[in-house]
């Protein structure tokens, strides 16, 4: 199945019945978020994929040294300066208080769970690979405790934005895309939709850090640091059996698709875009353009 907007086959979460519904569920409510990235939506297409991948990877959540690592991953990037705007910059192009409060929201979200996904997903794709874990396996830590999170503003198809903001989505996509990264349309981008003006600021900030190669090394040391943390954190995953061939395939196939092209590479972005907003509280006052 193809949910309208994504650009791989895949399950929508407003679409998803039975087990598969009840796993986005379970999904949501371990990890904390408010949605589920395109990755399971993606994996949710593949008979059996889903629910291997979620028994297989859901025990590092429990073990919770897996959020150690993709705090030290996130916090560890040497990424290159932005600007950060203030208030009144957003309001003079159309983002109200409430909308720079949805904005940040959906940052927060992705910045949470895509360097948690990237070490996670990295520990399966090892696990696919036939890499060994580490002969000891990473020390149990409490798992941070769970907060309620505000629901990220919904993601908005094509057919539902004027031309000019459907162009500026995909204009942005690009930023930090190379080769098949090219063809992966991420979701945030159409989560900021509602915003063309947030859409300007984020392509003059950041397309010439795409354009001097800065942005790019980022990303690259993220998912070099990503493949890594997840080899370290493979000894915690779920003894569960390989599935199928054809499954197994398929999954592969989607990580090593996924992994690199869509979250990996949003990790930077969105840090990015979070040093981008007004430092809260905003005091226009104090502030610089």
């Amino acid at each position: 199945m193809q949910s309208s907007g994504d650009p791989v086959p895949s399950i929508g979460e407003a679409e998803a019945t039975g087990e598969i519904a009840e796993l986005y569920a379970d999904i949501r409510e371990t990890l904390g978020m408010s949605f589920v990235n395109l990755i399971w939506r993606n994996l949710a297409s593949i008979p059996g994929g889903l629910r291997w991948t979620w028994e297989t990877m859901k025990p590092l959540y429990a073990n919770g040294e897996v959020y150690v690592e993709a705090d030290a991953l996130r916090d560890g990037q040497d990424l290159p300066p932005v600007p950060r705007f203030s208030g009144a910059a957003l309001r003079s192009v159309g983002v109200g208080a409430d909308d720079e409060t949805a904005i940040r929201s959906a940052l927060l979200g992705y910045d949470r769970g895509n360097p948690l996904n990237i070490v996670s997903f990295s520990a399966v794709m090892a696990r696919l690979n036939g890499e060994a874990p580490p002969t000891s396996p990473p020390a149990r830590q409490p798992p941070p405790q769970s907060t309620a999170t505000s629901p990220a503003p919904a993601m908005l198809n094509f057919e539902q934005m004027p031309p000019h903001v459907a162009e500026m989505v995909r204009a942005v996509n690009l930023i930090g895309a190379r080769g098949k990264a090219r063809d992966v349309q991420v979701s945030l981008p159409r989560n900021l939709a509602h915003w063309p003006g947030f859409l300007a600021l984020y392509y003059c900030a950041l397309q010439p850090l795409h354009d001097d190669g800065s942005l790019l090394a980022a990303i690259d040391a993220v998912l070099s640091d990503g493949r890594r943390r997840g080899v370290a954190v493979s000894g915690a995953l779920g003894s569960t059996d390989l599935p199928g061939a054809d499954t197994a395939a398929a999954v592969k196939a989607s990580l090593d698709n996924l992994v690199p092209n869509a979250m990996g590479r949003m990790i930077p972005v969105v840090s990015l875009l979070l040093r981008l907003m007004p430092i809260e509280p905003d005091d226009v006052s104090s502030e610089r353009f």
